[in-house]
């Protein structure tokens, strides 16, 4: 299913031997015989028995080739990989914080927590309105403010005017002034977005894991293409993660502005 020109939305009927996959979780797909290396994708959704959705960004060619595959196909693909998210307490608030295409890596969450009754605050940014990835992707707000969905551009064209991780700062303030619950953060999206998301969490001592996306040749950790340093030394994103606490990552100095 097409969600934009640059983004579409694939369901895939896998073998009942398939694991049910877990949020977080992502799957290595050929996508072109053409290609040697697979591609990794987050498992976006697994509501169905026998069935996986993955969001892909049209990017390459690889990717491209994917989305022409027709109806009734066969692809091969390996999975579910990786780790998955920690669950919220009892006490304790979602706050998901996702950037551009990193709603693929936040949506499965989202649609489990909600389907479990949490509370939730899902943030989403873009550069621009046509660049939000919303639509029907993710669960819908809620009148009794169970579930509150907000979402901000860069270019001021829909929701708040600036980046995800400030509307991300403001809705924090107000979650501390009206002492409601403690939020626990769950971030997916580009590395600035993802650093000020972790150091914001850091500032206010507050739980956080980020879900990185990385380049992956092959998903098992062998290649060791796709490391990010930890205070533990160099991880494998594939094998260790692709989610990780936030306080365990090194961050790169922020470019001087």
């Amino acid at each position: 299913m097409s969600i934009d020109p640059k983004n579409c939305l694939f369901t895939l009927e896998v073998d009942r031997r398939f694991p049910k996959p877990l949020p977080g979780q992502f799957v290595q797909v050929a996508s072109s015989t053409e290609l040697t290396l697979r591609r990794p994708f987050s498992v976006a959704g697994a509501s169905r028995p026998g069935e996986i959705e993955l969001l892909v960004e049209l990017r390459g060619k690889g990717t491209r080739s994917f989305a022409e595959t027709h109806e009734g196909a066969t692809v091969s693909i390996l999975g579910p990989m990786g780790n998955t998210f920690s669950e919220p307490s009892t006490g304790e608030i979602a706050v998901l914080v996702a950037g551009g295409i990193g709603v693929a890596g936040l949506r499965y969450l989202a649609q489990e927590l909600s389907e479990e009754g949490r509370r939730l605050i899902i943030l989403v940014g873009a550069r621009t309105r046509e660049a939000l990835l919303l639509g029907n992707l993710l669960p819908s707000a809620t009148e009794d403010g169970r579930i509150r969905l907000e979402f901000s551009t860069d270019d001021g064209s829909a929701g708040h005017w600036g980046t995800v991780c400030e509307l991300l700062d403001s809705e924090l303030e107000a979650l501390e002034a009206d002492r409601i619950a403690s939020p626990r953060l769950y971030c997916c999206g580009p590395p600035a977005m993802i650093r000020e998301a972790a150091a914001i969490a850091s500032a206010r001592e507050i739980p956080c894991e980020v879900l990185l996306e990385e380049i992956m040749a092959c998903g098992t950790g062998a290649c060791r293409g796709c490391v990010v340093m930890t205070k533990h030394g160099y991880r494998t994103v594939c094998s260790d993660g692709p989610v990780f606490d936030a306080a365990e990552l090194v961050f790169e100095e922020a470019p001087n502005a």
